[in-house]
């Protein structure tokens, strides 16, 4: 009598935490969301950003990220 009782005691507490796992999913971090413009501006934004790092990232592996110290007069 005891093993099905525990058994039972013991199926009852898995359906709970399946339920509340599940309850959790579908609440998410219970915060208000963000609009398809701000995901957009904010992806924009990280993206234009990524690329300008990069681009001073090759500026500076192709040594234009200074202003030159050779003369710009030509000399014969």
């Amino acid at each position: 009598m005891k093993k099905s009782s525990f058994a039972r005691s013991l199926k009852c507490l898995f359906c709970l935490c399946v339920l509340l796992l599940w309850t959790c999913w579908l609440a998410g971090c219970s915060a208000p969301g963000e609009t398809s413009s701000e995901v957009h501006r904010r992806h924009k934004r990280v993206l234009k950003n990524n690329l300008q790092q990069a681009q001073d990232d090759i500026d500076a592996v192709f040594l234009i990220d200074k202003p030159s110290k050779l003369s710009d007069k030509v000399v014969r």
